[in-house]
């Protein structure tokens, strides 16, 4: 019999919306910059800058911003307006007051799951931006509590497995980021669940020839994850 003495729910995409909202902004960005540059590739030069710029600035809102003035910097030859720097500004403003919107089922699910097992929501990026949106969602009260990483990476989701005093066979992960989410708990030898979301960052997205044949499961909606847990529970 598999006990799982710990559930871990990923965030962004898996509770709430946010991937959705950024590529609005994005298509804001690439419809500002159409009057300075007709070469194709501006969103494959944010990407790029975005993911090199994660080693400076981490994750999160405040990293898109940044990279979309650097973008607009490069892709118009030094001649963006102060006016359009500003328009970016605003749209990293509003994404960092954006509400949170809750995916269908969550609050549901969290509920059950957690009147039944000890539940973390388990996330990574800004700390200050991503506690104002758990404590926001009004999730942080149905929970155990919360843990925002640096970087969700296998040794990350050891040390806190290590400081919960969980062995990664009895914790479970569930999100919808296979690098985030499902690689590294497979790497630890614990149970990932992946819920996929209709959109994915270019950062979270891997090659096919690097997803796993096994080692984690799939399910369509967070609907389906308190059976799932009770079942694998036993």
């Amino acid at each position: 019999m598999t006990e799982i003495e710990l559930v871990g729910i990923d965030a962004d995409d898996t509770l709430w919306q946010s991937e959705t909202f950024f590529a609005e902004v994005e298509e804001k960005f690439i419809e500002l910059m159409s009057k300075y540059s007709s070469e194709t590739g501006l969103e494959e030069s944010l990407s790029s800058n975005e993911i090199t710029n994660l080693r400076v600035f981490g994750y999160g809102v405040k990293s898109f911003t940044l990279s979309m003035i650097e973008t607009a910097h490069l892709a118009s030859g030094g001649n963006i307006a102060s006016s359009d720097i500003k328009q970016i500004i605003s749209w990293g403003k509003e994404l960092l007051q954006h509400p949170v919107i809750l995916l269908d089922g969550v609050e549901e699910a969290i509920r059950e799951l957690a009147s039944n097992f000890t539940v973390y929501i388990v996330t990574k990026g800004d700390l200050l931006h991503q506690r104002s949106k758990i404590e926001d969602s009004g999730l942080d009260k149905m929970v155990a509590g919360f843990d925002i990483f640096h970087e969700k990476d296998p040794e990350s989701y050891l040390d806190f497995l290590i400081e919960k005093n969980i062995d990664p066979k009895n914790f479970l992960m569930a999100g919808n980021s296979l690098r985030s989410d499902v690689l590294p708990i497979v790497a630890i030898g614990g149970h990932a669940v992946h819920i996929p979301y209709e959109l994915t960052w270019d950062y979270e997205k891997i090659t096919d020839g690097t997803v796993p044949k096994s080692g984690y499961s799939v399910i369509e909606s967070i609907r389906d994850l308190p059976s799932f847990v009770s079942e694998l529970h036993g």
